[in-house]
């Protein structure tokens, strides 16, 4: 039985290369060895049919058309016969009654039997190939049988035979070296494989052993590249990238952590204070009212906290009820449920001549969007200041607009505004409950339906909040 560790040995994705990369080469071995090695026969066949053919067609030039001299012919056949070199070649020359007329010098030593099927095929002029075997030799022979014609008449058959011995001893060599060769690229395959496999997935190791000492403490560790060009370093840059994000994510957590506490620190301390004045002594109904009234004003504050985290929650979420919304008629909504407050604060707001845009989107979350602007815009706009609302088909995009004629925001806070519990004047903020996280919450959902969101302003003369909204449907 193997070990858990030989077990995983095996499981091992260079094991793994290593084994399809032998079994591979090995299979490539076998089947081209088995292809050259009757490819091989093949070519040596013909070769000697081939032999033969050309011998045999030496000895038919000297037969004459009529008369056979049968010692000259012999002549010729033991001289056509006896000049092979690589080939010993026997001739024998029969009548068409199969009795033997002429045998050479170097003959097989027994009688060579004419089957009816090659003196058939003699009779119609075709020659016949046969393979014999000789009882006393380990080797067969190759037999050819050619009808001789005179007069357009088939007078004689010669045969002509070789022994096939040099065709098995190559092919036996040729089969012998594959043999011995096959288990030493077999060995060598494995070592190269297996080192080859080692080598490329060393980063692996590297970058398993890495990832598995980076922890919350070691945020800021990268992997080393690896420069090879190929899909491991593509994987290490990847996870490098994946780094970053949890590094950033993780900087933002401690940050809104620490800004939560920082924010919900003073109503609480607020509320607490205030209970053990109360408390040191008896007072009257009118000083636990106020009390009462002040902790209903902390108690607020943090809800609004709480709720607006809720919202911040819900846009970091990674899908949304999105659907069609009809941009024109939720601004026309939004307007009349604020006409009272910008009446009652002396304030003209007025909604500018839109079309009917729809866009793809959450309704709540791009409602609460609006609102936030323009309730930050009422805010910080004094009386008989302006207020105005557009909506405009930019193409493909959909550009809202709120601009107020308000106290405006400085150059140099125009790019934090949009982050967590950021406030212009802490004061300002006191007086209108703000925690921060209007804005913000603006950013996420505008960044949530794949937006912009831009801000231009000027101090004492107001400020102009664009966002801009894809109108196409897309998968979020």
């Amino acid at each position: 039985m193997f070990s858990k560790k030989e077990i995983k040995l095996f499981r091992t994705i260079s094991s793994k290369i290593t084994l399809w990369y032998t079994f591979s080469v090995l299979v490539i071995l076998v089947v081209s060895g088995l292809y050259f090695y009757y490819r091989l026969q093949h070519v040596l066949n013909k070769e000697i049919m081939d032999i033969l053919l050309d011998e045999s067609e030496d000895i038919l030039q000297h037969f004459p058309e009529i008369n056979l001299n049968l010692d000259s012919l012999k002549t010729e056949i033991e001289k056509e016969t006896s000049s092979g070199k690589f080939f010993k070649i026997t001739a024998l020359l029969y009548d068409t009654e199969k009795k033997s007329i002429i045998t050479s010098v170097n003959s097989l030593g027994f009688p060579l039997k004419i089957s009816e099927k090659t003196m058939n095929n003699a009779k119609n002029g075709i020659e016949t190939f046969e393979t014999i075997k000789r009882e006393d030799s380990d080797y067969n022979y190759l037999l050819l049988t050619r009808p001789v014609f005179q007069n357009n008449t088939p007078k004689y058959l010669l045969q002509m035979a070789t022994s096939l011995k040099p065709i098995y001893k190559t092919l036996e060599n040729f089969r012998d070296n594959i043999l011995l060769i096959m288990p030493g690229i077999a060995v060598f395959t494995i070592i190269g494989g297996w080192f080859i496999a080692k080598k490329s997935l060393a980063p692996v190791g590297y970058i398993t052993n890495a990832t598995k000492t980076i922890t919350a403490l070691n945020l800021h560790t990268r992997l080393k590249p690896t420069y090879t060009g190929d899909e491991l370093e593509e994987l290490t840059n990847t996870i490098n990238l994946m780094l970053d994000r949890l590094e950033d994510s993780f900087k933002k957590i401690i940050q809104f952590t620490s800004d939560v506490s920082h924010e919900l620190r003073t109503p609480l301390a607020s509320l607490k204070a205030g209970t053990e004045v109360i408390l040191t002594k008896p007072r009257t109904a009118e000083e636990y009212r106020e009390l009462l009234e002040n902790n209903l004003i902390e108690h607020e504050k943090i809800i609004n906290m709480v709720n607006d985290l809720l919202v911040l929650l819900k846009t970091d979420a990674a899908k949304q009820d999105f659907k069609i919304i009809n941009l024109g008629k939720m601004l026309h909504e939004l307007y009349n449920s604020f006409k009272l407050i910008t009446e009652t604060k002396k304030i003209d707001c007025s909604v500018v001549k839109m079309e009917d845009i729809v866009v793809y989107g959450d309704q709540k979350l791009l409602y609460r969007l609006f609102s936030n602007l323009l309730d930050n815009a009422i805010k910080y706009t004094p009386s008989g200041g302006n207020i105005y609302i557009s909506l405009k088909d930019s193409g493909n995009e959909a550009l809202v607009s709120i601009k107020d004629t308000g106290i405006g925001i400085s150059e140099n806070d125009q790019d934090k505004i949009f982050d967590r519990f950021f406030r212009v004047d802490a004061s300002r903020s006191r007086e209108t409950g703000g925690v921060g996280l209007g804005l913000s919450i603006c950013k996420n959902i505008v960044d949530l339906h794949k937006g912009k969101i831009k801000v231009k302003s000027t101090p004492r003369r107001g400020s102009t909040f664009s966002v801009t909204l894809p109108k196409n449907h897309f998968n979020c």
